[in-house]
């Protein structure tokens, strides 16, 4: 059996030259180099926002359908419509709850959806006390990211 580590970087350096891997890593480097280059040129910048805005709400609402429950609370921390994921979480979170059999899964589904719409309550309410036209608004804007919804008809 093989060693998993090596005593020194040369002895690693040499082991790589032996199986050819050296080479291959540093051609495949500078070609992945290349291609991502060239794809952030492509894309104007509005657009890559964009898309960093999708897979921040996709890895969000993957978190929540799969109970991770942490990982969401780090992702919504950087999310643009924080007020609409929170109460979309709350929804799924509930539904989850109503269907759950067990008791400690269910009260762990009723603990984080309580989480989450205190969460946007919150919000709403800083906003509020900052701006209540602004608060207005923001509770009645329509958000593309989920699908033209506005927080109120969540």
């Amino acid at each position: 059996m093989n060693k998993l580590y090596f005593n020194s970087e040369e002895y690693e350096n040499k082991y790589r030259l032996l199986w050819g891997l050296d080479e291959l890593n540093t051609e495949q480097n500078q070609i992945n180099v290349q291609i991502i280059g060239s794809q952030d040129n492509l894309i104007p910048k509005d657009n890559r926002q964009i898309i960093q805005d999708y897979i921040m709400r996709d890895l969000f609402l993957w978190s929540i359908l799969m109970n991770h429950i942490d990982m969401a609370k780090v992702f919504l921390s950087h999310m643009k419509y924080r007020i609409c994921a929170a109460l979309l979480a709350t929804k799924i979170l509930k539904q989850y709850y109503s269907i759950a059999t067990h008791g400690e899964l269910k009260d762990s589904y009723m603990k984080n959806a309580n989480y989450f719409q205190q969460y946007a309550i919150d919000c709403i309410t800083q906003c509020e006390k900052n701006d209540s036209d602004q608060a207005c608004q923001i509770i009645l804007q329509r958000i593309e990211l989920y699908g033209n919804v506005t927080c109120l008809q969540v």
